[in-house]
């Protein structure tokens, strides 16, 4: 990871203790993070819709029209979406979350006004 430090220090900004963050620079980094957590501690156990909706949320954030971003980016992005998707076969390595982590470190960097999330009723963890 090469944005270690700037990940945690977002972390520590924008994602409550609980719940939804406000933000969706809050958003991206929580949802990256309990899909990460969720992977390691349980093996994606308790896989279900709110873990879908992180993956949707990641990549409607990182993918915009594909004229405004570079090709190998949404490549990447929907190569690793695509595999986390699979939870039958967890995804038990860092080297994805950490890239989506790196990806999000700089997301926020080219968005660095708050933009307001509104709370999904349907994400309940």
């Amino acid at each position: 990871m090469k944005y270690k430090e700037e990940f945690r220090a977002l972390w520590d900004a924008l994602v409550p203790d609980s719940g939804q963050a406000d933000t969706v620079q809050g958003e991206l980094v929580r949802s990256i993070q309990r899909l990460r957590s969720e992977s390691h501690r349980n093996g994606n156990a308790n896989w279900d819709e709110g873990f879908e909706l992180y993956c949707d949320f990641i990549e409607v954030t990182f993918l915009p029209p594909k004229t405004v971003v570079d090709g190998h980016f949404l490549e990447r992005v929907e190569i690793i979406i695509n595999r986390l998707r699979q939870p039958h076969i967890p995804y038990m390595e860092d080297a994805y979350f950490d890239e989506l982590s790196d990806y999000a470190v700089e997301w926020c960097r080219r968005h660095p006004e708050p933009i307001p999330k509104p709370h999904d009723p349907r994400q309940y963890r």
